[in-house]
């Protein structure tokens, strides 16, 4: 069987499949960085179980810039109670890159510390320097983790 054919036989699975050959399927998805997946993986992550969710968003992460229509998605996902998937997401941010870094800016005030925890390291993973000035407003904020990551995000970003 050709990896397009495989391709293919995982598209289907993951649009039409049974909850177990759709997880596999998302693995594949993301394992081949399959792009005209995007759509699909987005509304797993809005709508599917927890474990869906963090497959759709690793799948997400592995595809990268080309899941750019994911952020806002993500972003609102970041914020869900659920630690395992906020790391997913995270990573999933960071891989998208600079599309991300507006919404990341904004999660960096959210409401929730494990939200600004997550923003501030990856706003010093993707790098961008017009994080800078957020994350000095961040260095005060009331949670160390906050301030720690901040500060770390800050090394990173003056380093580059």
């Amino acid at each position: 069987m050709t990896e397009l054919t495989q391709i293919e036989l995982a598209y289907q699975a993951l649009v039409h499949g049974s909850p177990e050959e759709r997880a596999k399927a998302i693995e594949m998805m993301g394992e081949f960085a399959y792009a005209p997946a995007v759509p699909h993986l987005i509304e797993l992550v809005r709508d599917g179980d927890p474990g869906t969710r963090y497959l759709a968003a690793t799948a997400l992460g592995r595809i990268g810039d080309e899941a750019e229509n994911a952020v806002e998605v993500l972003l609102t996902a970041l914020r869900y109670d659920d630690m395992f998937l906020r790391m997913a997401i995270t990573g999933a941010l960071i891989s998208i890159g600079q599309p991300s870094v507006p919404g990341l800016v904004k999660a960096l005030f959210d409401q929730n510390r494990a939200v600004r925890r997550a923003s501030a390291m990856a706003l010093g993973k993707i790098g961008n320097k017009r994080a800078i000035k957020p994350l000095q407003v961040a260095l005060k904020d009331s949670d160390p983790g906050v301030r720690k990551l901040s500060a770390q995000a800050l090394e990173r970003l003056e380093a580059s």
